[in-house]
C-alpha cells in the first residue's frame, strides 16, 4: 500500500503507451470510415457524370446549320425567230453557269409551257433542233436548268413565230401552171378542169378523187368560204378550181388557155374540204 507523508506529491506512475494496439484499432477505424465515405461518394460521382453526360449528349447530335445554295444563271438562243411549218426548223441553244464556271447537269426544252426534250449540258452547253411541225402561231421557247442540291434552278424564255407552211396540193398545182388546157385530158401534158383537180390531188397522196367536176362535188366536207383553207376544192356547176388562199385559185379554165392562177370569178363557189392531211402541212 503507498502511503504519503506530509510536503510530498504523490507520484503515481503513468500507464506505459500500447501504441502499436493503438494504431492498429486507429487503422481499423479510418478503413472503415473510408468505405462508408466512399461508397455514396462513388454513387453521387457516377449519378452526376450520368447526369452530365446525358445533359452534353444532345450537342453532339445537332442538326448543322443548311448551306446557301449557289446561284445560276440560264440563257437561251435560236438560230432564227420565225420559220415556216414543214421547212428546216430552227435551232435552240442553251447555256449554263453557276457563278463563272460551266454548269453540269440537265437542262428541259419547253415548247409553250410543255416539256418536249431533256439535254445533257457538255461544258456548259446543250442545243437541239426544234420540230418542223410546230403548229402555226407564237409559241414561247424555254430552257429550264434542274440545277441540285446545292444549286439554284434557272430559265431564260424566248419567242418563236411558225407561219403555215404550203400545203402539198398547192405546191403540186403550181408545177403545171402554163400546161394547156385540153377537153377530156388528165394530164401531165394537157388537162381539163377535173383531170387537172384529179391529177393533183392523186400527186399529193389521195387516191380516190372521182374524174368528173358533178362527181368531185359529192366528196368531202363542204366549209364556208371563211373556213376554206388553201388546197380546198372550189367547184361551181360544170368547173372545179384549188384554192390558193387571199381570193385566189388554180385551175385549168377553157379551151386556148393554160393553168393559171386567177382570182375567184365564181359569184357564189362552193368550197370542199377533200382532205384534211392533203392541206396541212
Amino acid at each position: 500500500m503507498t502511503t504519503t507523508t506530509p510536503g510530498h506529491v504523490l507520484s503515481v506512475p503513468s500507464t506505459p503507451a500500447r501504441p502499436r494496439r493503438i494504431s492498429r484499432r486507429l487503422a481499423v477505424l479510418a478503413g472503415g470510415l473510408a468505405l462508408v465515405v466512399a461508397a455514396p461518394l462513388a454513387t453521387s460521382t457516377g449519378a452526376s457524370a450520368a447526369t452530365a453526360s446525358s445533359q452534353v449528349a444532345p450537342a453532339t447530335t445537332s442538326t448543322p446549320a443548311p448551306v446557301a445554295k449557289k446561284h445560276s444563271t440560264t440563257t437561251i438562243k435560236l438560230s432564227k425567230h420565225t420559220q415556216t411549218r414543214g421547212k428546216k426548223a430552227a435551232r435552240v441553244r442553251a447555256t449554263v453557269h453557276v457563278g463563272s464556271s460551266p454548269a453540269r447537269g440537265k437542262v428541259v426544252v419547253r415548247i409553250s409551257g410543255k416539256n418536249w426534250k431533256t439535254l445533257t449540258l457538255h461544258h456548259g452547253t446543250a442545243a437541239v433542233r426544234l420540230p418542223k411541225k410546230i403548229s402555226a402561231g407564237k409559241h414561247r421557247i424555254t430552257t429550264v436548268y434542274r440545277g441540285t442540291t446545292t444549286v439554284k434552278r434557272s430559265a431564260d424564255t424566248t419567242v418563236l413565230r411558225v407561219k403555215r407552211g404550203t400545203p402539198k396540193v398547192v405546191s403540186v398545182a403550181k408545177r403545171y401552171v402554163g400546161t394547156p388546157y385540153r377537153s377530156g385530158a388528165s394530164g401531165p401534158r394537157a388537162f381539163d378542169c377535173s383531170g387537172f383537180t384529179k391529177y393533183v390531188y392523186q400527186k399529193a397522196g389521195v387516191k380516190n378523187l372521182p374524174r368528173t367536176s358533178s362527181a368531185q362535188h359529192h366528196v368531202g366536207k363542204k366549209v364556208s368560204r371563211k373556213s376554206a383553207k388553201p388546197g380546198d376544192l372550189i367547184w361551181t356547176p360544170g368547173h372545179v378550181a384549188i384554192y390558193l388562199g387571199g381570193n385566189k385559185q388554180i385551175d385549168a379554165p377553157r379551151p386556148g388557155k393554160t393553168i393559171q392562177v386567177r382570182s375567184i370569178w365564181q359569184s357564189s363557189p362552193t368550197f370542199i374540204r377533200v382532205n384534211k392531211a392533203a392541206i396541212s402541212v
